[in-house]
């Protein structure tokens, strides 16, 4: 078996071998990272889900707080400044609504005035007379609005940046479907081609290699951004909503972290196990 192997060494050469464990880390790694943005921030079931969880409700309240805020200004409805004035039960339905019209598959999107009608139902809904005073004046003052209360909603809640989001958002849920396969097709020529040059026990350390360095780069890369809210306030980034998603995401990014920790753990065993005499 030895002699075999070392046959398949001269023949392959170490450069070769080197060459393909590198190409095999980075198709490893892309695979893994594409298919879990897909199925995390581009997923609109995921991510309402996501909303849910007590470590970011806070986080969606302030957010939708803020753009409340504006809209009381844009109106001209008196309130206290940086004031709370929409509760969680309050804030969680214009969420909702914000993250199904940005996520999921749907056509490029040119018109927010549904996404506006929708926010404007959900404010004049849930406001009712246990709401705070203010709340109930900044409901007030856009029943007085008429059609125009429609386009200070857009105005206040940035929905024109919301659509460009939207947009943005599936022409990466496309680009990922689409690079995901054709990355497939490659790990699978990678691996066919190894394995005519060598032996199927050096294919699986090879491949389980790659995967437990693809497992390891998860867990450094997305732990460091894991815990980037945790040292530093990010809430004042320039761009809209950046700061608030990065904090969403924080939590998002653990769940890679243990992902690659057990891409790592489920590599090593078949790496081990063909370590003597590859």
């Amino acid at each position: 078996m030895a002699d075999g192997s070392r046959a398949d060494l001269r023949r392959v050469g170490y450069e070769q071998l080197k060459s393909y464990k590198r190409n095999l880390i980075f198709v490893v790694f892309l695979i893994a990272i594409l298919t879990m943005i897909t199925t995390t921030f581009l997923n609109p079931i995921f991510m309402r889900r996501q909303i849910r969880m007590s470590n970011n409700r806070a986080i969606v309240v302030r957010q939708i707080n803020s753009h409340f805020d504006t809209l009381a200004d844009l109106i001209g409805a008196e309130h206290e400044d940086n004031a709370n004035l929409l509760t969680i039960q309050q804030t969680q339905p214009i969420a909702d609504h914000i993250i199904d019209y940005s996520l999921g598959f749907h056509w490029f999107k040119v018109n927010n005035t549904k996404l506006a009608n929708q926010v404007l139902h959900d404010i004049n809904l849930n406001i009712d007379k246990g709401s705070s005073s203010e709340a109930q004046r900044v409901q007030s003052k856009l029943k007085k609005q008429g059609d125009n209360a429609v386009y200070a909603v857009i105005q206040a809640f940035d929905l024109n940046i919301v659509t460009l989001g939207a947009n943005i958002a599936i022409i990466l849920l496309l680009v990922n479907i689409v690079i995901v396969i054709v990355t497939i097709i490659t790990l699978f020529s990678l691996l066919s081609d190894l394995h005519s040059r060598t032996n199927t026990k050096m294919v699986i350390h090879i491949a389980t290699a790659a995967g437990m360095w693809a497992g390891f780069w998860m867990i450094l890369i997305f732990g460091i951004l894991a815990i980037i809210p945790v040292l530093f306030n990010i809430e004042t980034l320039p761009l809209a909503g950046l700061g608030y998603l990065m904090e969403i995401s924080s939590s998002i990014f653990l769940e890679y972290v243990i992902v690659g920790v057990v891409i790592y753990v489920l590599c090593a065993i078949p790496w081990q196990a063909t370590a003597n005499n590859s």
